[in-house]
């Protein structure tokens, strides 16, 4: 199983050394890639971690040149909230600056009231992000013809220059959803869900394998939380939702890990600080414990 890292550019530790320091640590480390996580304009009061946040677009741009070889991700952006056009000129110009080394994940977007602040339609988000997949797609692969009635986009003969090192770019599809899952199985090359507990993250699985045919031939890359200071390996998400996470009990990650991987997951994203409260010497020490065990 690959292991990529979640840096800091949410929650409390935030900062542009905290960025530094904790790419570094994941190259030093072994790790395969780092990743940001995205939302823009959180309501005041909302219970999570992202109301102070840098924007992952132009973050991962600065760790592209603070790094060599880690790959570069977003966990996952939230791409209906964004006019997609301009996401794929960024994400090109990102695989450009990092000699081809962006990754994507991206999810439909939950908070309705972020929507709004954005003046983007909450509820036709599903649709707009099939068709903003489709967009970038076309457009890094050099095809200069494109129309979308749900996105009101139309364009021929476009120029999209420079093209970006890499002609495919790899899009994971963050989400439990039903909808999430048929979204990896047909759009994505990757299905990116939170570790809810076992038992239950274990039917889901079985969820995805059987309900598209194309499941099958997609990975299974799964965000999951750590904690080096706590014993319990489970944790409460901003929305109330049990979720797994690695924890200073190394046996009892082991046991995560193993059962991940006979559930047939290839990579994890790793949070450091799923609350966004946790020290960067916190998730320095945690970052290590992993590396020492699993890489």
């Amino acid at each position: 199983m690959k292991l990529g890292v979640c840096v800091p550019n949410y929650g409390e530790s935030c900062s542009v050394e905290a960025l530094r320091t904790v790419a570094a640590e994941a190259e030093k480390q072994g790790y395969d890639s780092i990743w940001c996580t995205d939302h823009v304009l959180m309501p005041k009061n909302s219970g999570t971690p992202y109301e102070r946040i840098f924007e992952s677009v132009t973050t991962l741009a600065y760790l592209a040149a603070a790094t060599t070889r880690l790959r570069l991700g977003i966990s996952s952006l939230i791409t209906p909230m964004r006019n997609p056009i301009i996401v794929a000129k960024q994400l090109a110009t990102i695989d450009n600056l990092s000699n081809g080394r962006l990754i994507l994940a991206m999810g439909a977007g939950w908070n309705d009231t972020e929507f709004s602040y954005l003046g983007s339609n909450f509820h036709s988000r599903g649709k707009r992000l099939d068709e903003s997949i489709r967009l970038i797609k076309d457009l890094w692969a050099g095809r200069t013809q494109f129309e979308s009635m749900v996105l009101r986009q139309k364009f021929k003969d476009a120029v999209f220059e420079p093209s970006p090192v890499q002609q495919k770019l790899p899009i994971w599809i963050g989400g439990s959803s039903h909808a999430a899952m048929k979204r990896a199985a047909t759009l994505g090359d990757a299905w990116h869900p939170n570790v809810l507990p076992l038992d239950k993250f274990s039917k889901l699985v079985s969820e995805f394998r059987e309900s598209v045919p194309e499941s099958k031939k997609k990975e299974i890359c799964v965000r999951i939380g750590l904690n080096s200071g706590a014993d319990r390996s489970e944790y409460t998400s901003p929305l109330g939702e049990r979720r797994v996470m690695l924890s200073s009990n190394r046996g009892e990650n082991r046991n995560v890990m193993k059962r991940l991987e006979s559930l047939g997951v290839s990579y994890a994203v790793i949070a450091p600080s799923p609350d966004g409260s946790g020290s960067i010497a916190d998730e320095l020490s945690g970052l290590k414990m992993i590396a020492e065990d699993f890489l």
